[in-house]
C-alpha cells in the first residue's frame, strides 16, 4: 500500500492520491451497501470448516453497515494454503474478501515452509474465530491402554489422513518429544474411514479426534467403555473434560512445554477468519465489530446448538496477540519443533494414498 508523508509530498501529489482512492473516504454504509462479501473456505464443502463459515455467513451481514450480501465459496487446495495465498495476495483487498483457512495453515511460515506460503500471519488482519478446538487422543479398550502413562511402555497404532496433517504430525511430535509410543498408519480419506478402521481392529485409535465430533457419540464410545480418552490437546482444558489431563501440562521440562504451546496454539485459534494486510483499518474494525456482535446473536447461537457447533469465540485482537507470542518463540525451539514434526519413524502410508492431504 502506498504511504506518503504529508510534510514531504507536493500538494498536487496528495490531491491525486485522494482523487484516485475515493473508496477509502466512503462511509461504511456507502461502501458496503449493495456489495457482496465473500468468505473463502480453504477446504471442500461439507466439512467442519465449511459448515462453520456458513454459520458465520448467515448472520454476520446483519451487523455490517449497509447489510451486504454474504456468500461462502470453497477454494480447496494444499489443505487450505491455496485459498490463504489467494485472499492474502490476489483477491481485492477492500474488505469484501475474507479467508477461512485450516487452523494450521497460518503456522506454515513459522515451520520453514515459507516457499509455499505467500503471506506473513503477523501482518494478516485477523477478524476472529468462532471457537477454539479441543482434540483428544483415544484408543480402543482392547489394547489394554488405559491412560497416557501407558503409552510410555505400550505401542498404539494410530490412524491418520495426509502425511503432513495434524492427525499424523502430532502423534510423532509427542513420540519424539515425550516418548509416547505412537505409530501411525496414514492415508485414510477422512474421519469416517479412521473410525471404521478402529472398529475393525486395523488400528488401535486416533491421535487427534475433535471433541465436538465425539460428543454426540459420547455414550456409545466412552461411557460404554469401548474407548479410553488418554489426554486432550490445546492450551486449556475443555469445560466438558476437566478430569482429562492436558498434554501440555504433562511435559516434564519447560522447553518441551513451550514447544507444545506453539504446536497447540493452532487448536486455540480453531476456526480463524482474516482479511489481507492491505485492507483499510476502518473496514477491519467494522468486520471485527460485526463478528463480535454476530457471536452473541440469539439466532446464530440457536442454530449452532441445533447443528452441534460450539461457539467459544476469540476476537481478532486476541488472535493478533496469540500470533505475536508464538512468533516470539526462540528459533532454537522452533527448529526443535520442526524436526519433531518431520521425523516420522515407522510411518506406514496406505497404498495409493501418499499424496493425500487434509483431515
Amino acid at each position: 500500500m502506498l504511504s506518503v508523508r504529508s510534510g514531504n509530498a507536493p500538494a498536487f501529489l496528495l490531491s491525486a492520491i485522494v482523487l484516485a482512492t475515493p473508496a477509502v473516504a466512503q462511509s461504511p454504509v456507502d461502501f458496503y451497501k449493495g456489495k457482496t462479501v465473500t468468505i473463502y473456505v480453504g477446504l471442500s464443502a461439507g466439512g467442519g470448516y465449511d459448515t462453520n463459515a456458513r454459520l458465520v455467513g448467515r448472520h454476520i451481514g446483519r451487523y455490517i453497515p449497509g447489510t451486504p450480501t454474504v456468500v461462502v465459496r470453497n477454494m480447496p487446495g494444499a489443505g487450505g494454503l491455496v485459498m490463504t495465498n489467494h485472499v492474502a495476495q490476489a483477491a481485492t483487498a477492500d474488505g469484501t474478501n475474507i479467508g477461512a483457512p485450516q487452523r494450521g495453515v497460518p503456522f506454515e511460515p513459522l515451520l520453514g515452509q515459507a516457499s509455499k506460503a505467500k503471506f506473513d500471519p503477523r501482518t494478516l488482519q485477523w477478524i476472529g474465530s468462532v471457537n477454539s478446538d479441543t482434540s483428544v487422543a483415544l484408543v480402543h479398550s482392547r489394547t489394554g491402554i488405559k491412560n497416557w502413562a501407558d503409552l510410555k511402555t505400550r505401542e498404539a497404532v494410530i490412524a491418520g489422513t495426509g502425511v503432513g496433517t495434524e492427525s499424523v504430525v502430532i502423534p510423532y511430535v509427542l513420540r519424539n518429544l515425550m516418548g509416547l509410543k505412537f505409530k501411525v498408519i496414514a492415508g485414510f480419506p477422512g474421519g469416517n474411514e479412521m473410525n471404521l478402521a478402529m472398529e475393525r481392529g486395523e488400528v488401535d485409535g486416533r491421535g487427534t479426534f475433535s471433541w465436538t465430533s465425539i460428543k454426540p457419540h459420547y455414550k456409545d464410545m466412552i461411557e460404554s467403555g469401548k474407548y479410553n480418552i488418554l489426554f486432550q490437546m490445546g492450551l486449556r482444558r475443555h469445560q466438558d473434560l476437566l478430569d482429562v489431563p492436558l498434554i501440555v501440562d504433562l511435559a516434564e521440562d519447560p522447553a518441551t512445554k513451550q514447544i507444545l504451546k506453539v504446536q497447540f496454539t493452532a487448536f486455540e485459534l480453531g476456526r480463524p477468519l482474516f482479511v489481507a494486510e492491505a485492507v483499510p483499518a476502518e473496514r477491519v474494525a467494522i468486520l471485527r465489530a460485526a463478528f463480535d456482535k454476530a457471536m452473541k446473536d440469539p439466532e446464530l447461537l440457536a442454530e449452532a446448538v441445533k447443528s452441534d457447533q460450539e461457539v467459544n469465540p476469540m476476537s481478532g485482537l486476541e488472535m493478533v496477540a496469540a500470533f505475536k507470542e508464538v512468533f516470539a518463540t526462540p528459533p532454537a525451539l522452533i527448529a526443535k519443533l520442526a524436526m519433531a514434526s518431520t521425523e516420522k519413524p515407522d510411518l506406514k502410508v496406505l497404498e495409493g494414498a501418499a499424496g493425500k492431504e487434509g483431515e
